[in-house]
């Protein structure tokens, strides 16, 4: 199975540049060529592999990401590092780019460490560790993993394993058979990622859901998975230091809370960080999951609007990405008697 026919296709562009035009003889000498050319391309998994490194920083992503609203452009860095529960991990960030590609802002998403070849991912809110990748894998394989963006378990099968030169280096690279029937290819470049982004791997599309890898580089390495010039943001010079130290700490996740609790007629909300991520709204909802009221262009402290009369009772608060609706932070409140 060939996943990346759709994006590659060496025979049909070395036919059209080989296309006899000139003398029997040059002709002879093209089809020579372009032999031995499909026979290094056939070949090529041939060889071996260099053991490429997962990044430890200084790396950036570019993915589409499939909406309700339609496709997007998400960007994801590895930026420095940081300790979480007493383990160095390398710091994975959002990254919030405007149209020139000026980094604005960004949000932490938790940390990666890689070792012989197995990459691992802990989450922000600080869940349990997850399995990301694992270049170890070989034809026929299956390997549970847990997706990082929804908690479900699901399983994959090694297809086939090849060695290609992507980026500049020859690299392993594992082709899964589809979650489901119709679903794109998945595949895992070694160093690199899945072609469904960073973290996306193992989550199939669906109509409202899902990833592309575009684009990445690391330094020097640069891989493009379009046919057109692909941009990736600059990332500042502090992204390329690994302090590795005791003093290295984590970037809290965003942590919303409501004071006083429980409230009377005024309350209060507020984040533990001076700017949010991303522009956001407030949601309030009742303990039954009922909306309502949506509070546009929320602020690192807000009050809760003054119309809004809510009765005694049990209430959830939301701050929500405004781009994506993803919950970022939430908090619990209950409103007592005026």
């Amino acid at each position: 199975m060939n996943p990346t026919g759709d994006r590659f296709m060496p025979s049909l562009v070395l036919n059209q540049i080989l296309k006899p035009k000139l003398s029997p003889n040059t002709y002879i000498m093209q089809q020579i060529v372009f032999s031995s050319l499909v026979f290094l391309f056939i070949w090529t998994g041939a060889l071996r592999a260099q053991n490429v490194p997962f990044p430890q920083s200084n790396a950036v992503w570019k993915v589409s990401q499939t909406t309700i609203a339609g496709s997007i452009f998400g960007h994801t860095a590895l930026c420095g590092d940081t300790i979480l529960n007493g383990t160095n991990y390398s710091q994975v960030l959002d990254l919030q780019v405007d149209s020139a590609l000026n980094i604005e802002n960004t949000y932490f998403r938790g940390g990666l460490r890689s070792n012989g070849g197995v990459v691992r991912f802990l989450p922000s809110d600080g869940s349990s560790e997850l399995l990301l990748y694992d270049f170890n894998l070989e034809v026929n394989d299956v390997i549970d993993l847990t997706e990082v963006f929804f908690g479900n378990i699901i399983s994959r099968k090694v297809d086939s394993v090849r060695v290609e030169l992507l980026a500049g280096k020859m690299r392993k690279v594992i082709y899964f058979e589809p979650g489901y029937q119709g679903a794109p290819v998945e595949y895992w470049i070694e160093g690199i990622g899945s072609s469904y982004g960073l973290l996306g791997r193992g989550s199939d599309p669906g109509a409202d859901y899902g990833s592309d890898l575009l684009c990445f580089q690391h330094e020097e390495e640069y891989l493009n998975l379009t046919f057109i010039e692909c941009f990736l943001p600059q990332l500042p010079a502090e992204c390329g230091i690994v302090n590795a130290g005791k003093d290295v700490v984590a970037n809290e996740p965003i942590r919303l809370t409501a004071q006083p609790n429980p409230a009377g007629p005024e309350l209060r909300f507020s984040i533990n960080q001076k700017q949010l991520p991303e522009a956001c709204n407030l949601k309030i909802y009742a303990a039954n999951g009922k909306l309502i009221d949506t509070i546009a262009d929320a602020q690192p402290t807000m009050n809760l609007p003054s119309g809004l009369n809510l009765s005694p009772g049990f209430y959830i608060a939301t701050l929500e990405s405004e781009r994506t609706e993803r919950v970022l932070a939430h908090c619990t409140f209950v409103m007592g008697n005026p």
